[in-house]
């Protein structure tokens, strides 16, 4: 597997932390300090109120983007945006079967956070190091390579059905660079906390980090109410009422559980599925979001604004004009538009659409064991 230099060197101080790891203890506050380590929960960050603070909502995407999503991506982001002008971002968590990735290129160069979520997309509790590598680094090469993403800017991932490999994981995403995962559930609001000590939550899916891994950052998927009383990671596997209405209550009570209790941030996680040829589904959700979007204080941000701002908070009268909500992206790459190259590949025995914004299409179709499509 040939690996795309800038996401694969090996740091001297990574290497020895892996190597002396040990086993995480319970996290004191008083000695985990920011900006560097957090013990999470729904303590707020730098010790400000509630009332001083934004409102950070996550908006999250899974698997791949191509043109069954495509309509509503530009639906969801159209003339929406935060109190500062600034158009609302997401985080889309791409694996590589039946992406487009000049659909990537377009949405990367409008301010999106893309991150790794696998080439296969496989269930990857019992994977080695290697193979985690090859999954998620994998993928990352691809954006790099077929989507123009910037090395420096994928920086997390999301494991497939949620299927975290313990400390295996964590040790390869601190091998090759990465600083944050977004996989593991929550019962209760929480903020981001970093895996130097041990989770303040329970471990939902097994197998979650034993040992210490300073430096790492954990998203927690909080779970949402649905109206049978269960709950969910994925938003789109709650149960609901099947009404614009309906959709629109379910959604807002839940927020109303963060911000008028802790602040703590609110995270959406979804398959762009769940909305196809559904359209109350999307009504209600893109009512839900108007709404909220009508606070002053609600601010929509990718993963890794998220943590920026964790790592150094600031008060809601500053962010205004903070980077960290920022709408400025001078280095990306534009988007290729309708100029997309279109290539037919074989893969396992069928053809495969393929996409991008590269000027020649790959001798073969990019797996796991064919990376340079050559």
């Amino acid at each position: 597997m040939h690996l795309v230099p800038s996401l694969i060197t090996i740091s001297v101080l990574a290497a020895l932390a892996v190597s002396g790891q040990k086993s995480a203890e319970r996290c004191d506050p008083s000695v985990c300090r920011l900006p560097d380590c957090y013990c999470g929960g729904s303590t707020i960050p730098g010790g400000y109120a509630e009332a001083d603070i934004p409102q950070f909502v996550l908006l999250t995407f899974d698997d791949a983007v191509n043109d069954l999503n495509k309509a509503f991506f530009e639906d969801l982001f159209k003339d929406r945006t935060n109190p500062n002008g600034c158009p609302i971002k997401g985080t889309f968590y791409v694996s590589h079967e039946w992406t487009d990735y000049s659909q990537v290129q377009h949405l990367y160069a409008n301010g999106h956070e893309i991150a790794s979520h696998t080439v296969t997309h496989s269930h990857g509790t019992n994977f080695n190091e290697e193979k985690w590598a090859n999954e998620v680094v994998g993928e990352a090469e691809m954006l790099v390579r077929y989507a123009g993403v910037n090395p420096k800017d994928i920086k997390g991932m999301r494991a497939p059905f949620l299927a975290v490999g313990g400390d295996t994981m964590f040790n390869m995403l601190n091998r090759y660079g990465f600083y944050y995962d977004s996989s593991m559930s929550t019962s209760g609001p929480s903020w981001p906390y970093t895996l130097e000590y041990k989770m303040p939550h329970s471990c939902a899916v097994k197998p979650c980090p034993k040992q210490s891994h300073p430096g790492m950052w954990e998203i927690p998927m909080s779970t949402l109410n649905d109206i049978r009383g269960g709950t969910c990671s994925m938003a789109d596997g709650c149960f609901y009422e099947e009404d614009a209405a309906s959709i629109q209550k379910i959604f807002t009570q839940n927020f109303l559980e963060h911000y008028t209790k802790s602040k703590a941030p609110f995270p959406l996680f979804f398959h762009a599925a769940w909305f196809f040829n559904r359209n109350h589904r999307k009504e209600g959700f893109f009512n839900f979001l108007d709404s909220i979007l009508a606070l002053p204080d609600v601010y929509f941000v990718t993963s890794q604004e998220l943590i920026n701002w964790v790592r150094n908070p600031e008060p809601l009268d500053t962010i205004h004009n903070s980077p960290v909500v920022g709408c400025d992206f001078p280095d990306r790459p534009a988007s290729c538009g309708p100029r997309k190259n279109k290539c037919q590949l074989k893969h396992k025995g069928e053809q495969r659409q393929w996409a991008s914004c590269q000027t020649t299409c790959p001798n073969r179709y990019p797996w796991v064991n064919n990376l340079n499509g050559a």
